[in-house]
């Protein structure tokens, strides 16, 4: 047996290589039984009937489903009458073109199991036949072999491998003699002793089929082309046809791409001049104007309360507005001012002094203006109005401006009402009312 001592030491794992041919060998093995007859016949003939000679007899190895007679004596027989007869006995196992395998019987072969390194599984048939005087009483050069990978034992890093031997002056007086009664050998098998053939072939490859005629070989070659071609065909008609939508579509594509591309240029120019035209209105229409702060003011103040100045200006990013005056209670006026919709944060600025009447206070307060929120705005092409062409009797009109932000006027006051108590009263017993 080859083994390799040193071997089951190191103990290496088995390369992916010999991993991936022997789950090959395996899936491609089990494929070939599932096939139908008509395919199996392109890969070989796999299942074609296997025949045995025994002197001038010839029998089937497996004999017919039906129990039909398996053996046919040739020995009175011309030659001519042998070649029908060997028809008929394929007939009989289902085979229709002449086609056999050649059974070896137990003293014509030489069936051992040997154990062999895994690494060498990669190329186990150069091995076996640089080994074969060591493994067999033959040389390489004179026998015809195959072998099979029973078992793997990745622990010991080592193959079980079953290998047949038959020589070569055998094999081939027993191929030539099939072939003689006009058989198209395809194998040759090896029966183990139970009398089954085992899925080992030593007839090489190049030799099987040699008996097919030229319109077989003819047949094979067509088909095969037949489906090169279709398969050429299914590659590439998916990519012609493409390529003609391609190039039906890329003009209709093109000009889509252009009329896009200045349909949002004149989208761009004309919000970019919408945007400068309302940047003045927006501005003013964001503060409201002093006669309405005027209105509010003096619509939160007490009857108590009289106004001497009230201005309205801007400090940094806001507007200030100051009102300076005179009341009972100038602390009160910060939460009543409070309450304006038009002013905030409300603070007293100064100190708080007499006023000009008994029982009154001196005050300046100080309070940012808000900020009035504008319209929400769209897209310019959302409210853009499509002018339609006028009729050649009827005047030109104007289009009207489009995408406008129109200030929303303050609300008017009633009647425009003088500030409160701009100037003392008289001095009074009590203090004088609005």
């Amino acid at each position: 047996m080859a083994t390799n001592p040193e071997f089951g030491s190191a103990r290496p794992p088995a390369p992916v290589r010999q991993k991936l041919s022997a789950a090959w060998r395996w899936w491609s093995g089990e494929i070939a039984r599932l096939l139908p007859e008509r395919f199996s016949m392109l890969r070989g003939g796999a299942r074609v009937p296997m025949v045995l000679l025994e002197g001038d007899d010839v029998l089937l190895a497996s004999p017919p489903p039906g129990g039909g007679e398996a053996r046919t004596i040739l020995g009175p027989l011309d030659d001519a009458r042998r070649k029908v007869a060997l028809r008929a006995l394929l007939e009989r196992a289902g085979e229709t073109r002449g086609r056999a395998r050649l059974a070896l019987g137990q003293g014509e072969a030489l069936v051992r199991k040997v154990t062999m390194p895994a690494a060498t599984e990669e190329n186990l048939r150069q091995v076996l036949a640089f080994e074969m005087d060591r493994l067999t009483p033959f040389r390489a050069e004179e026998v015809y072999f195959d072998y099979r990978v029973q078992s793997r034992d990745a622990a010991t890093g080592q193959l079980l491998v079953q290998i047949a031997v038959a020589r070569r002056e055998v094999v081939d007086a027993r191929v030539q003699a099939l072939r003689a009664l006009g058989a198209n050998v395809q194998g040759v098998a090896v029966r183990d002793e139970a009398g089954h053939a085992a899925a080992l072939d030593l007839m090489p490859a190049e030799q099987r089929g040699e008996g097919d005629t030229s319109t077989q070989r003819l047949v094979q070659h067509v088909m095969m082309g037949l489906c090169l071609l279709l398969l050429v065909a299914a590659l590439v008609l998916p990519v012609y046809r493409k390529r003609e939508n391609f190039i039906a579509l890329n003009p209709i594509m093109l000009k889509a791409k252009q009329e896009a591309e200045a349909t949002d240029a004149i989208a761009r120019t004309l919000e970019k001049q919408v945007a400068d035209y309302n940047f003045l209105i927006a501005r003013k229409h964001a503060n409201a104007p002093a006669l309405a702060f005027i209105e509010d003011i003096s619509r939160l103040l007490p009857d108590n309360t009289w106004v001497t100045s009230l201005e309205i200006k801007p400090v940094g990013k806001v507007r200030e507005v100051q009102v300076i005056g005179e009341t009972v209670s100038s602390s009160k006026l910060i939460e009543i001012l409070e309450g304006s919709t038009l002013i905030q944060n409300a603070a007293p600025r100064g100190t708080v002094t007499r006023g000009s009447q008994p029982g009154t206070e001196r005050f300046m307060i100080a309070a940012e203006a808000r900020a009035r929120a504008l319209p929400e705005a769209k897209p310019v092409l959302e409210v853009a109005t499509v002018v339609a062409p006028a009729t050649p009797a009827a005047a030109p009109v104007p289009a009207p401006p489009t995408a406008i932000l129109t200030p929303v006027p303050a609300p008017a006051a009633a009647a425009p009402a003088a500030p409160k108590a701009t100037a003392p009263p008289p001095k009074a017993p009590g203090p004088a009312g609005k």
